[in-house]
């Protein structure tokens, strides 16, 4: 029994050590060095057409346009530890909707339906209509606060829209339907 004593404490006390010269515990130093950045950030989405055939949209198509910033609302899910939903603004970054209609041969779409991989809070896909994916302010975004990947998202590639409200951010887009 105390060999195992020792040993615990041995952890113990090497973990603090370890804490101590990096400013962080062996987990984050884990995260961090398996982390994603905004550079090595690689996204193919499946798009669907009503009445057409299906297609692919990938950040390299993404990127050959201006990219353009937005400022978006959303709403954090309630956790355990959070009981509340959280509403926060963040500036998003990636190419407009109508950009992206238009490189899949659909630039007067009149709505899309978004899929998404964060069923724990929303089951059903998001929808979008024409004044909303038509606006300059809407956009497939990969950069969230002008560094950072699309935050708590499996897919790093989400739908923010300046003019959505809270309710209508998508962080994990795992397949667009374009309604012509």
């Amino acid at each position: 029994m105390k060999k195992l004593y020792a040993v615990i404490l041995l952890l113990a006390i090497l973990t603090a050590l370890f804490a101590g010269c990096t400013g962080a515990t062996p987990d984050e130093v884990l995260e961090a060095s398996t982390a994603i950045s905004v550079e090595d950030v690689n996204w193919t989405i499946p798009v669907e057409i009503d009445g057409g055939e299906s297609t692919t949209y990938t950040i390299a198509q993404a990127k050959e346009h201006e990219l353009t910033k937005i400022y978006c609302s959303f709403r954090y899910a309630a956790t355990e530890s959070v009981k509340d939903p959280q509403v926060t603004t963040a500036i998003f970054e990636g190419v407009k909707v109508k950009d992206f209609l238009a490189d899949i041969g659909y630039p007067d779409a009149k709505g899309l339906t978004v899929y998404h991989s964060h069923t724990d809070y929303y089951k059903v896909p998001f929808e979008y209509g024409e004044e909303l994916i038509q606006d300059d302010q809407s956009v497939i975004a990969w950069i969230q606060n002008k560094t950072e990947i699309i935050k708590n998202s499996s897919t790093f590639v989400a739908f923010a829209a300046a003019k959505g409200g809270v309710n209508d951010f998508c962080s994990s887009i795992t397949k667009i339907i374009v309604h012509p």
